[in-house]
């Protein structure tokens, strides 16, 4: 078994997937990621507003396990600070309530430091519960 990984991408088309079983997989099951999480919009409109994000450089961390996405998170520069702005989290259903979207925010904030992010906003409720419970809202010096 693979562990969990956090991959930044700004591209759908990014070739996560080592065997992917058709064109827009990636695309596909993050639709269906989105469209079983009652959390969240509708996959389809949650897919075009980070399409147009990448066109501004914003990125999406998907949560890879078992070469499948599992998980997502918008991860977007709010333009007048350095602080990330995290949205859209979505875990697939059978991981739901396993602690896995903390696992998988705790590796998107561990990427995003190391880029020297020093701040997150964290727009969901269940990412701000997340990241207060594990203090990542800030870095510490």
């Amino acid at each position: 078994m693979m562990p969990l990984e956090a991959i930044a991408i700004n591209d759908l088309q990014t070739p996560l997937m080592k065997k992917p079983t058709r064109e827009n997989e990636l695309a596909e099951r993050l639709q269906a990621l989105y469209d079983s999480d009652d959390n969240q919009p509708d996959g389809a409109d949650v897919l075009a507003l980070i399409e147009q994000g990448f066109k501004r450089g914003q990125t999406i961390y998907v949560g890879m396990f078992n070469d499948k996405p599992i998980a997502a998170v918008g991860c977007f520069d709010d333009g007048q600070t350095d602080a990330k702005r995290l949205q859209y989290l979505t875990v697939h259903s059978e991981n739901r309530k396993r602690a896995i979207d903390a696992k998988f925010i705790k590796l998107v904030y561990d990427a995003e430091v190391k880029k020297g992010v020093r701040e997150f906003v964290p727009v969901d409720a269940d990412i701000h519960r997340i990241m207060s419970e594990y203090e990542l809202l800030r870095v510490k010096d």
